[in-house]
């Protein structure tokens, strides 16, 4: 099975420079491998609001995205670097985040019309009263949301999660999730 922010697709919808995880067997004699199922979830997707060209980076729903010479464009962004890019934008994120949070892109490409926005991070502050917690910069309101993969019913600090939500708050950088759910890291 291939799986791509929580949706099955095929493998043409996979695309360089995307970080998957990759479940199989490995045959000890021949050192070939067989996947069993493919997931790539991007660290964030939704618009754009600052760039910053010499500093490299941009952020999107409060997270930073660095950009480095080996970072991958989609073919529908031209140029093919941060330049191709404007606030506004709604962009789709694979990378790898440092211990502070900052993403390093590897892959970069044009989120789809009514794709769900969302936040691959660690949560932190989390309020269990009001139903909020932070993922770096960003605000994640769970009130409504489904919640799925915690022992306790519910994320901790310390947790890394996927949030997905339709409605954000650029004035309070606050994402309304509708799911919650334990990010898969084995």
């Amino acid at each position: 099975t291939i799986r791509r922010n929580g949706r099955s697709v095929t493998q043409a919808a996979l695309a360089v420079g995307e970080v998957a995880l990759v479940r199989g067997h490995q045959n000890a004699q021949t050192g070939q491998g067989t996947a069993e199922s493919v997931e790539v979830e991007d660290n964030v997707i939704g618009p754009i609001a600052t760039i910053d060209i010499a500093a490299g980076q941009f952020t999107v729903l409060g997270q930073t995205v660095l950009v480095t010479a080996n970072t991958s464009f989609d073919m529908s962004i031209t140029p093919a670097e941060l330049t191709g890019l404007q606030p506004g934008d709604a962009v789709e994120v694979s990378g790898f985040a440092d211990a502070n949070g900052m993403i390093t892109a590897t892959r970069i490409g044009r989120a789809e019309a009514g794709e769900p926005l969302q936040v691959l991070g660690t949560v932190a502050g989390f309020d269990a009263m009001n139903h909020v917690f932070m993922i770096n910069g960003l605000k994640v309101d769970f009130a409504t949301a489904s919640v799925s993969g915690f022992t306790s019913g519910a994320p901790a600090d310390g947790d890394l999660v996927v949030v997905r939500g339709t409605a954000f708050d650029p004035a309070t950088t606050t994402l309304t999730a509708t799911e919650v759910v334990r990010a898969d890291t084995d």
